[in-house]
């Protein structure tokens, strides 16, 4: 029987930071097409995991691999080029740009050229660009500069930048924090949309919205893996009941 090769790959990934080892032997899977959660207590290693598999944070020890590629041996921007797209938990926009011209920038910037070729008149780009403020909901704020934005359409902004790169994974770290619940739910109804087929790890502490879009939960606890399973699975896990304490994930 043959089975398909995950996507992404992390055997006995160590990260240590001023003397404390932040993550300790973490080992997983996501396959291509899966929407894995990755929650846990503040501290348990979750954005260094992020800061890990982007090369922003280098290993002690263990492997990071994309379809069979290493990551943990390239920069950042090569990471980027390899097929890694993320958000932030600080939205990472031009501010001085229009919503627009930031949907146009990451388009061109998937281009043999980049930003040496002009913004404007460019049937495809438009027509890109048109796509993503329909698929954000940010057609009526096209023209606004990024600066002036509110938080939930600064993020949403910053997803669709995400997403606009086509990468063949997206990591999105707290996408819906700051926002209210009717914000938060529309908000992951549309990435939810837009990421039909494609491979998502997110870091989120709300449950309700990890059970509105991830199909897979790993839950991490002092930089390893505590549980992983099904949300109703993690959910009901014991272990998980007692990490948190009654907190919310």
């Amino acid at each position: 029987m043959t089975t398909t090769p995950p996507l992404l790959t992390l055997r006995d990934v160590r990260c240590v930071l001023e003397g404390q080892t932040v993550l300790d032997g973490i080992d997983l899977d996501v396959q291509r097409g899966e929407r894995v959660a990755l929650i846990g207590p503040n501290g348990a290693g979750k954005t260094t995991l992020f800061q890990a598999i982007c090369g922003l944070r280098p290993l002690q020890a263990g492997s990071i691999s994309l379809a069979g590629q290493r990551l943990d041996r390239l920069r950042p921007d090569q990471i980027a080029r390899a097929g890694v797209g993320r958000s932030f938990q600080t939205p990472q926009v031009y501010a001085s740009l229009s919503v627009a011209d930031n949907l146009r920038g990451t388009l061109l910037g998937q281009r043999r050229g980049g930003w040496l070729r002009r913004l404007g008149g460019d049937t495809a780009l438009e027509h890109g660009t048109a796509r993503w403020l329909q698929a954000m909901q940010l057609q009526l704020q096209a023209s606004t500069p990024a600066r002036h934005l509110d938080d939930a359409s600064l993020r949403a902004l910053e997803l669709g930048m995400a997403l606009a790169t086509e990468a063949q994974l997206l990591l999105l770290d707290e996408p819906t924090a700051g926002m209210s619940r009717t914000q938060a739910v529309q908000l992951l109804d549309r990435v939810a949309q837009c990421c039909a087929g494609r491979t998502l790890l997110l870091i989120e502490h709300d449950l309700d919205a990890v059970f509105r879009l991830a199909s897979r939960v790993v839950v991490l606890h002092h930089g390893r893996v505590l549980a992983d399973g099904t949300p109703q699975q993690v959910r009901a896990d014991p272990r998980v009941q007692t990490a948190y304490m009654g907190a919310a994930p």
